[in-house]
């Protein structure tokens, strides 16, 4: 990963218990990275606008809005600090629309952090387009806290041969250091997507050879470059979906990257992003194309 400084690891909040599980996590990350932590609140005044008859808020109305929204990040505070003391953290509020919100903060930060779950204009935030938004234009990688994510068992990357899976493999990487996992690399594959006289023409047995031989060429520089670190290795012959879901059991983080090759192209950015989130349970960790560089 590269250096980043001093870039704060950037969390929304919005009230909700799956947001107080995203600043929980955002600050043990942060204590792990020696990093800032930065805690986002928005006003998106359209999404109080059916509680005042879709009228506009008037000047009393929203400053107890933006009161309501101050108390929650110092609430969020208390909590970041109850799970790791030394970290700094600082509060912002912007008003707007989140994923405008968010991305805005975004810009300076090493990570964004958001709950599986919200209220209000978070509402929508993982199971509609706000996800797509903030996974596909984030500037640094995206961490959705599905469940604390305080699980024993390894980090998990998805590997397809992508550039953008390889800078999630490094992400992977240092995730894994950094808490003394195991880390598992994936790559599922399968050749049932073809008309079967088309099947019986590939010499898949040398395919197989040749795609786990690419895997291995993947993972080797950072086996050098990390001894101590326990790397396996999964060719699942089936369906990214399953294949993660299966590997992510008691993960304690997943990493895949936004945009990939085959079945993996859409991953995080369409109907595959809602069966992945759904199914495992745990942090997924989103490596955008915009966010490479931060990923390193």
């Amino acid at each position: 990963m590269s250096e980043a400084g001093d870039a704060a690891i950037v969390v929304g909040v919005d009230g909700s218990e799956s947001a107080a599980e995203a600043v929980r996590w955002a600050a043990r990350e942060a204590g792990r990275r020696s990093a800032p932590l930065r805690l986002v609140g928005v006003l998106d005044w359209s999404a109080f606008r059916p509680m005042a008859g879709m009228a506009d808020l008037d000047h009393h109305n929203r400053d107890r809005l933006r009161e309501h929204i101050g108390e929650l990040l110092h609430s969020a505070a208390a909590e970041a600090h109850g799970v790791a003391p030394d970290v700094t953290v600082a509060h912002v509020v912007r008003n707007g629309s989140v994923p405008e919100g968010l991305l805005a903060e975004a810009e300076t930060a090493q990570l964004l952090v958001v709950g599986s779950r919200g209220r209000g204009g978070f509402s929508g935030l993982v199971a509609g387009s706000t996800s797509r938004a903030v996974c596909a234009l984030s500037p640094c990688p995206v961490v959705v806290v599905r469940g604390e994510g305080e699980h024993d068992g390894p980090v998990v990357a998805a590997y397809d041969g992508s550039p953008v899976a390889a800078n999630a493999l490094g992400f992977a990487v240092d995730a894994a250091v950094s808490r003394g996992a195991t880390l598992r690399v994936v790559q599922a594959w399968t050749h049932d997507t073809a008309e079967s006289w088309i099947m019986d023409l590939v010499p898949w047995d040398r395919v197989e050879s040749e795609v786990a031989a690419d895997l291995e060429k993947a993972v080797a520089p950072w086996r050098e470059r990390h001894p101590d670190l326990r790397i396996e290795t999964e060719l699942p012959h089936s369906h990214p979906i399953p294949a993660l879901a299966k590997a992510a059991q008691g993960a304690r983080l997943v990493v895949v990257g936004s945009r990939g090759r085959g079945a993996l192209a859409g991953l995080l950015l369409g109907s595959v992003s809602q069966s992945v989130l759904h199914r495992v349970d745990c942090p997924v960790a989103v490596v955008t194309e915009h966010g490479a560089e931060s990923a390193g």
